[in-house]
Order: C-alpha cells, then sequence, then structure tokens
C-alpha cells in the first residue's frame, strides 16, 4: 500500500506539471483573455468506468474493471487531453505454480496505474469548417496512449514445518504496460456525457502469472488484457 501512494502521488506531480505547461501555452496563445485558475478548474474532468475484460493468452478468467480519473481537456469535446488513471480488476488462474509458492489455483488481484496523453476528434460535418469557427457538438471519438505498471497481488501460501499449516501472506508484483484506447463520447448536456470505450493492455515484462505460464510452456507471448468499458464525463461547469 505504501507503494501505490508513493506511485499516485508521483503521477499527480508529473500530471501537475502537464497541466501547467498548458495554462501556460493557453496563456500565450490568447490575445486580450487571461487564462485564469476558473478556466483550469473547468476544463477538469472526473469520469468513473466499468467493464469487462479478458486476456487474449487465455491463461486468466474473463474480469470485471473499474477505473477512477483525473482528467484535464485543452478543449471539452475536441482536442488534447491528459488523464491520471487508476484501474483495478482480478482473475482467476488454475494449474499454474506461483513462484516462491506451492499454490496452483486461485485469484490475482491488479492495481493498473497510468498516465494517458489522446486526441478528440469531433463528429461533424464539415470538420474544416468547425475548426475555423468551433462551437458546441454533441459527438466525438477519441484515441489514446498510456504508459504505466501494473500491480499484481496474489496469496502467497507456505506450509510450516511438517504439520499442515499455511500461512497467507499478499505477495506484489510490479511491471510496466503501454495501454492502447479508443473509444466514441456523447455529450447529454455540456457538463455530462457517457462514452465506450476499448481497450488493449501490453504488459512490457512478464507478470508473476505470466511467468508462472511460461516455465509451463503455456504461452511465448506477453498479453495484458482486452476490455470493453462504458463510463461517464463528468465536469464542474
Amino acid at each position: 500500500m505504501k507503494k501505490l501512494i508513493v506511485i499516485l502521488a508521483l503521477c499527480s506531480a508529473m500530471s501537475m506539471g502537464l497541466f501547467a505547461q498548458n495554462v501556460d501555452a493557453q496563456s500565450v496563445d490568447t490575445v486580450g483573455d487571461k487564462y485564469t485558475f476558473g478556466d483550469f478548474f473547468d476544463a477538469l474532468d472526473l469520469p468513473t468506468v466499468l467493464g469487462v475484460g479478458f486476456t487474449p493468452n487465455g491463461i486468466e478468467s474473463a474480469t470485471f474493471n473499474s477505473a477512477m480519473r483525473l482528467g484535464w481537456r485543452h478543449h471539452k469535446n475536441y482536442g488534447t487531453f491528459v488523464y491520471i488513471t487508476y484501474d483495478t480488476h482480478s482473475n482467476k488462474y488454475e494449474s499454474l505454480t506461483i513462484e516462491g509458492s506451492n499454490i496452483s489455483n486461485g485469484e490475482v488481484w491488479y492495481n493498473e496505474i497510468g498516465m494517458s496523453v489522446g486526441y478528440r476528434f469531433p463528429l461533424v460535418k464539415d470538420i474544416k469548417a468547425f475548426y475555423q469557427a468551433p462551437y458546441f457538438h454533441p459527438w466525438d471519438i477519441f484515441v489514446s496512449i498510456q504508459p504505466g505498471i501494473s500491480i499484481a497481488t496474489v496469496k502467497n501460501i507456505t506450509s510450516v514445518g511438517s504439520e499442515p499449516i499455511y500461512s497467507m501472506e499478499n505477495y506484489d508484483h510490479i511491471v510496466p504496460t503501454l495501454k492502447f484506447s479508443a473509444g466514441v463520447e456523447w455529450f447529454i448536456f455540456s457538463n455530462f456525457g457517457v462514452f465506450a470505450e476499448a481497450a488493449y493492455t501490453q504488459h512490457l515484462m512478464p507478470t508473476i502469472i505470466e511467468k508462472a505460464a511460461i516455465n509451463n510452456q503455456d504461452i511465448k507471448h506477453l498479453s495484458g488484457p482486452i476490455t470493453l468499458s462504458v463510463g461517464l464525463s463528468l465536469f464542474f461547469n
């Protein structure tokens, strides 16, 4: 948990630096208008996300996922955006011997933290005319890329002496990840929208479950989950 708090703090610090850079850029580009803290505050987005997912290599069960995000958008319904994301989901596995334990069936929890950068494209009839004179519109599509980490937590069960007694401890394993997302968003009101999103997470190093599967010669390539999610976009104004 201490590791998680430190990582979240570092991600927050990084995001505020990016926010400040974008605010400065906006201030330079705007003639006669001062970019205020209120403008920055109104650009913040607080999405909530729920979905389902599966791992293509088949070594883990299907799962439900949930995510909390803190985002900043240059413009509400088009243009660049930045998000800090905390995603959690759990998977069951079978017939895989976890390193440092004598268990082969169980459940693993994943806590994924990352910072995504992306772009929203307005769904309008004349996109050239839109960019010349932007206006509020209800639909957009978006793409993003998110470097981050995945923290896998499993139960490490070991026997004590010759007696059939077991001790259970949380076992954390952290790997770097790269997540790709795409989706469509619909604004019901100017400060409230809904969206659907498809995403794929690539593990850049093997997780503890993938190590067990590689040792068991069940897989040759690393693969994170594919998820299909829906969410709500919430703004202060």
